[in-house]
């Protein structure tokens, strides 16, 4: 097993290699010659800016399933660089995270709910989930459906499940909040933001939510008289 503190400087030289010339393929193949995923993890977790951004970057590329919560932790990394590729790997990671069939299935899905065909891509949802029960991006997708054809207690079970199996998708957790929301339940909203907000520091839109949120419930305090 390969330490955290060898070949570091090979990690940073493929980094700096990859910067130079934007070929993923080079660089994903010298760090799989001499890194396990685990050694990148614990780079991400413990090593200098400059390892932590490639170990990110690599894990992207070379990573499973296993590698989520370490991705979603580095989301909130001190070093902006560290998040904004660590928010990168960490989607892509979730996006393939099934057998090569279940992520074209998924493809798919995403692209109708993009336009916004949530008929079509809840019996494609359905199906998917039935044969990769474990696929969380297959639940947030079946969620967004549901969301769309505004079945909000579906969307709202859709959206746990997606959680149950990856809880650091932040995404599921705003989009919770906005179905909390609408179900009137303003608390609850909030606290799915506020695990939303943990996990990615940066998503403005979630605070602009936040926001909104909290004005409505001093509105509603005022207007009983509560203020």
């Amino acid at each position: 097993m390969t330490t955290p503190l060898v070949h570091t400087t090979r990690l940073a030289a493929a980094y700096r290699r990859y910067l130079q010339t934007a070929n993923s393929c080079r660089f994903a193949h010298e760090v799989d010659e001499y890194y396990t995923p685990s050694t990148l993890m614990v780079l991400l977790q413990r090593g200098e800016i400059e390892q932590r951004r490639a170990a990110a970057l690599a894990l992207g590329m070379l990573g499973d399933h296993r590698c989520l919560d370490s991705l979603g932790r580095a989301i909130s990394n001190d070093d902006r660089g560290v998040r904004l590729v660590a928010d990168d790997s960490f989607r892509a990671v979730l996006i393939r995270d099934a057998a090569p069939l279940h992520h074209q299935q998924l493809l798919r899905v995403m692209h109708l709910n993009d336009g916004a065909e949530y008929a079509a891509a809840l019996s494609l949802s359905l199906i998917l989930i039935e044969h990769a029960p474990t696929y969380s991006e297959a639940h947030h997708q079946l969620a967004i459906c549901w969301h769309g054809l505004e079945d909000y207690e579906r969307a709202e079970r859709s959206y746990q499940a997606c959680l149950w199996h990856c809880r650091f998708h932040y995404l599921a957790w705003q989009s919770l909040a906005k179905i909390r929301f609408l179900r009137g339940d303003m608390e609850k909203s909030l606290q799915a933001l506020d695990h939303c907000l943990d996990i990615n520091p940066d998503l403005e839109t979630a605070r602009m939510q936040r926001r909104l949120i909290r004005r409505r419930m001093r509105q509603s305090d005022s207007g009983n008289g509560l203020t």
